[in-house]
């Protein structure tokens, strides 16, 4: 449950969104919850038939429902075509009004090298570290214990969570956030084997992360070794997940808790990666690829696709390979026995 300082009330809510309204009364609303911890003060929603019962039994205040909703419950509820995303729009609007405005201030415990360039109504937290020609836009934020190395450059209304480190020459364009313990731009991992000694490669390229990405938690994204890693437009990146070294991900695509993509690997748009996903080196997934959690992906693979499994081949034919297996210790009884 998320309470909110700002209290609505469901006609207030309703004068915001396009809907279809049956009220019962005018409540008091000061928290979003779910349908089983719900008070009368509660905001909620119901899409799918799974919780139809707690529903029917939840103490919610306002309920975001479908549109062919005909339940008759004794609370108000709000009609939409689509209920999780018309609720969480809501959300999102409550947050803007009920929280606190961060204070854009200069911490004075701030290090700025004096060739760096900041923009205006900028806010940078206690203990940061602004670099040698770093470039940073206006309406941006930076936390409190944040390291951005020289020649790097920062785009407007960009959020860097705290404890961030971001190394030299990397690129992040408007309405980026990356979240906290992230590293950009570290040294992809390249050695040659030569004279019985690893020999490190100059990793001399950068990091480029296009408008509106976001970046979760811990996650890391290696600087190319020639050229850039780029972030494509749009893209969301969950917590603990790896980009080595030049690769290329499109726009709008999905990378979930700890994904792995190996050097100069080559996503197109509006990829989707479940969790746990390992690309191996050198691969290209096409455009609107979905790739089942815990896959491997060995080869290159082809658009608008479904994959899954260790190696990542089509969802429905690992499917059916799945299905099969159980059935593998009875045909190999049966082929000893012809056997003999």
């Amino acid at each position: 449950m998320k309470k909110f300082s700002k209290k609505l009330t469901p006609k207030l809510v309703a004068s915001q969104i396009e809907c279809n309204t049956k009220f019962i009364n005018n409540c008091a609303l000061n928290n979003v919850a779910e349908l089983a911890e719900a008070n009368e003060n509660s905001v909620c929603f119901f899409e799918n038939q799974k919780y139809l019962e707690a529903v029917k039994n939840t103490k919610a205040g306002l309920i975001f429902v479908p549109l062919d909703f005909d339940e008759k419950l004794d609370t108000n509820l709000m009609f939409v075509e689509k209920p999780y995303i018309y609720f969480m729009q809501f959300v999102k609007k409550w947050l803007d009004i009920s929280q606190p405005k961060i204070e854009k201030t200069i911490e004075n415990t701030v290090q700025i090298d004096t060739s760096a360039t900041i923009g205006e109504n900028v806010a940078i937290g206690h203990n940061c570290i602004i670099a040698k020609n770093v470039k940073i836009g206006n309406n941006t934020i930076i936390e409190a214990n944040s390291v951005i190395n020289q020649n790097t450059e920062i785009g407007e209304n960009c959020h860097i969570f705290a404890n961030c480190t971001i190394y030299a020459d990397c690129v992040l364009k408007n309405n980026v956030i990356i979240h906290s313990g992230c590293v950009i731009g570290a040294d992809g991992f390249g050695y040659i084997f030569f004279e019985n000694i690893q020999n490190k490669v100059p990793q001399v390229g950068n990091v480029i992360i296009e408008s509106n990405v976001e970046v979760g938690a811990n996650t890391t994204i290696d600087r190319a070794t020639i050229g850039s890693t780029i972030i494509g437009k749009g893209t969301k990146i969950d917590n603990l997940v790896q980009i080595g070294h030049n690769c290329k991900i499109g726009e709008n695509c999905i990378l979930c808790g700890q994904v792995g993509l190996a050097g100069n690997s080559e996503l197109g748009n509006n990829v989707y990666l479940a969790g746990q996903v390992g690309i191996a080196g050198h691969l290209k997934i096409g455009d609107n690829a979905l790739v089942g959690a815990q896959s491997g992906v060995t080869t290159d693979l082809a658009k608008n696709g479904k994959y899954f499994g260790m190696p990542a081949i089509d969802a429905n034919l690992r499917k059916r390979i799945i299905v099969s297996e159980k059935w593998l210790p009875k045909v190999v009884r049966n082929f000893k026995k012809r056997e003999k």
